[in-house]
């Protein structure tokens, strides 16, 4: 299509365009089957992966139930992503497609500790594990505890919810993800004097898309490359500066600090985005499940884990990629728990 369009296809508009006729039109997810199963699914957090596989169990005549210790469903799509990619209303205008299918919601409840564990295991007969990611990494840095330091996540729920409407000062953003970005793009909107993104390496080694990295730039974010955060300083009013050390990429691709590089930057706020830790709280507890490096270890075809109770999907399997990758997770376990249910059922 380039030949014709020398700008890239926006996607995202035609998907809007879809989603949004679909919804003009009165548009309702299909059941595929009349016959009310009597199995039982219990999915473990309400992101991406766990919606889709409930909305398929559910459409083929299956009873779901989708736990949540948030009082919103969602996941990252509620709480996570900045307002500009996907507003609020329009999370939650899908998640009632599948509150309409008959999916059940517990919300403000967490599911930690063998004994709720125990009880899901004796009330359902299957498990899906929904449950993403845990809490953000460290900085490991001096001032780090201080209450002017929120993580990116954390930053962008209270965005999205309205906890937080206006930042004044400057704003120091750590790491260059896409969650970083957000968490820029956010901290901009909401009128802060000055956002800028610290980042070890180079535009090069940046995990974010592109399309995220220059709508950064047309946002007015300042990226600092080859730059490490040292510490964080504050006095009786807050946060007043950041400690830098200036780094290059050595011949064997590692990094290495510039001697007599040190400077500050002024700065009111931080907002660290440098990746989200595994849930070993949950995922250890859960019984014979197979974890490798922190991550659920599945059948790729039909996401069931080493114990066939349970299945798996989204960002505890695959270690955080994008919401598509979760929802197909979700969908092909689904499907693999509804054909085993219906053997066992035969």
């Amino acid at each position: 299509m380039h030949g014709f369009n020398e700008q890239p296809i926006e996607i995202g508009r035609l998907q809007r365009f879809a989603m949004d006729h679909f919804h003009a039109q009165g548009g309702r997810l299909p059941r595929k089957s009349d016959e009310k199963r009597p199995e039982k699914i219990a999915c473990i957090g309400a992101g991406p992966a766990s919606l889709a596989a409930a909305a398929e169990l559910r459409q083929q005549g299956f009873q779901v139930t989708i736990f949540d210790k948030r009082s919103l469903p969602g996941g990252l799509n509620t709480y996570g992503i900045a307002e500009y990619k996907l507003p609020l209303t329009d999370s939650l205008r899908e998640i009632e497609l599948i509150k309409d299918l008959g999916v059940q919601f517990r919300l403000g409840v967490e599911i930690c500790g063998e004994n709720s564990l125990a009880e899901l295991e004796a009330e359902f007969d299957v498990i899906f594990i929904g449950a993403g990611l845990g809490a953000m990494h460290r900085l490991a840095i001096p001032g780090e505890s201080h209450s002017g330091v929120i993580d990116a996540l954390q930053f962008i729920e209270d965005y999205k919810t309205g906890k937080t409407t206006q930042i004044a000062g400057d704003v120091i953003v750590v790491g260059a993800g896409n969650t970083a970005i957000d968490a820029a793009n956010a901290a901009k909107r909401l009128g802060a004097r000055s956002v800028s993104i610290l980042y070890r390496r180079t535009r090069e080694h940046i995990s974010a898309f592109d399309f995220e990295y220059r709508q950064a730039l047309q946002e007015g974010v300042r990226f600092l490359w080859l730059t490490q955060l040292m510490a964080i300083h504050s006095s009786a009013i807050g946060i007043t500066s950041v400690e830098c050390l200036c780094t290059e990429i050595d011949s064997d691709g590692s990094l290495k600090p510039i001697d007599d590089s040190t400077f500050h930057l002024e700065c009111n706020l931080v907002i660290p985005a440098i990746g989200q830790s595994p849930l070993l709280e949950l995922l250890t507890q859960c019984r014979d499940v197979q974890l490798e490096q922190g991550r659920v270890v599945v059948d790729r075809a039909t996401g069931q884990t080493s114990n066939p109770k349970y299945f798996a999907g989204g960002d505890c399997v695959n270690g955080g990629r994008e919401v598509v990758d979760a929802v197909a997770d979700g969908k092909r376990a689904g499907i693999a728990i509804a054909r085993l249910l219906e053997v066992a059922y035969v």
